[in-house]
């Protein structure tokens, strides 16, 4: 036998994965070797998440996706960055406010950083018609869960980690060679394992486990916490249901859906006008500094839509919303108050925050 790492699988218990082999037990067979690459790829997609491998601008997945912040990023993290090294990878002229690297004021204040986005064929920029990509700021979303969330991106424009992945590579990182799939491929094996809690890898593990309970499984017991989430099943779970609160538990309710953010547009970014041919020909303008989930569909419907985040480990995630407009819960809350007159009294807020810091 190799001695390589083995991973081993008595009967009744799970297998220790190590490397490129798992020995299985069976009672009544002799064990039997078989082959496991994955591990491999597992660690050399961990050493592409956090090693500059793409000959870029020295920006790597971990530079945003930081491990102590439920992989993303905070304004307090961006601000400690730059003051202890303001040309560090973070610091790239492409997320300037100037394009020339001398202006950092966006990103330091919100954390946010500028992504490419295609455009539809039923959408134009009205200044420029022949422009097919707008450029528009947006924050980190954790990757904590992703393996359970597909499709990617805040528009959902990517279908696999893999696509996810390839686009942040040219995106953010300026590189001179082009990612390759099976660079792609163990980078979404690294991903798959991002798990918060733990047990819910459960949910995808489970042909031999009892299904879980639906919705939340959270204990919840104190008073507070228990009024916190009578609230949040009255007003919240309809948009945000199943076990990761991501998935609209009403199927009226679309998976993108337009909850007045880039309406409101509280950063104050610049506005894109943009041009929605109709069915009938005609065009409809739009302003709006990022169009999300309307970008990709050519849906006048979908404006200003974006994917429903997963709400597990929410307290760790600050800020929030797609542009990390609320700073705080509290500003989430708020929100959804004044934008939805849920009409929740400051005791109802209190408590909806305490119920939203356990998930």
């Amino acid at each position: 036998m190799s001695k390589r790492w083995k991973a081993w699988r008595l009967p009744g218990s799970a297998a220790v994965v190590g490397s490129a082999l798992v020995v299985r037990a069976v009672a009544g067979q002799a064990a039997t070797e078989v082959n496991v690459p994955q591990r491999l790829s597992y660690e050399h997609g961990e050493r592409i998440f956090f090693h500059e491998a793409f000959e870029g601008n020295g920006r790597t997945c971990g530079t945003c996706h930081v491990p102590g912040t439920e992989f993303t990023i905070s304004p307090e993290l961006v601000r400690q960055s730059y003051e202890l090294d303001p040309e560090g990878p973070l610091f790239r002229a492409i997320d300037s406010d100037d394009g020339e690297g001398r202006d950092y004021t966006t990103l330091i204040t919100h954390a946010v950083f500028r992504v490419t986005v295609p455009l539809h064929k039923n959408v134009v920029v009205m200044a420029e018609p022949e422009q097919r990509t707008i450029r528009v700021w947006r924050g980190v979303p954790s990757i904590s869960n992703v393996v359970l969330t597909a499709p990617y991106l805040q528009d959902g424009r990517a279908a696999r980690l893999q696509d996810q992945a390839l686009g942040a590579v040219l995106d953010h990182f300026e590189p001179r060679r082009r990612p390759r799939p099976k660079e792609l491929d163990a980078l979404r094996l690294f991903m798959d394992e991002m798990y918060y809690p733990l047990r819910l890898r459960s949910l995808v593990d489970a042909p031999d486990l009892p299904p879980p309970a639906p919705g939340f499984s959270v204990p919840v017991e104190s008073p507070a916490t228990l009024r916190g989430k009578e609230t949040f099943e009255r007003r919240c779970s309809r948009c945000h249901g199943g076990e990761l609160g991501h998935a609209p538990s009403d199927p009226s309710i679309p998976r993108f859906s337009n909850v007045f953010v880039s309406d409101a547009n509280v950063p104050g970014f610049p506005l894109l006008r943009l041009g929605f041919t109709q069915p009938d020909g005609s065009v409809v303008e739009a302003l709006t500094p990022d169009p999300g989930r309307a970008a990709i569909s050519g849906d006048l419907f979908d404006l200003n839509a974006f994917d429903t985040p997963p709400l597990r480990g929410l307290k760790h995630t600050a800020p929030y919303f797609h542009d990390n407009s609320a700073k705080a819960l509290r500003g989430v809350v708020q929100h959804y108050n004044d934008h939805f007159q849920f009409h929740m009294t400051l005791q109802e807020e209190d408590d909806l925050i305490s119920y939203l810091e356990l998930l």
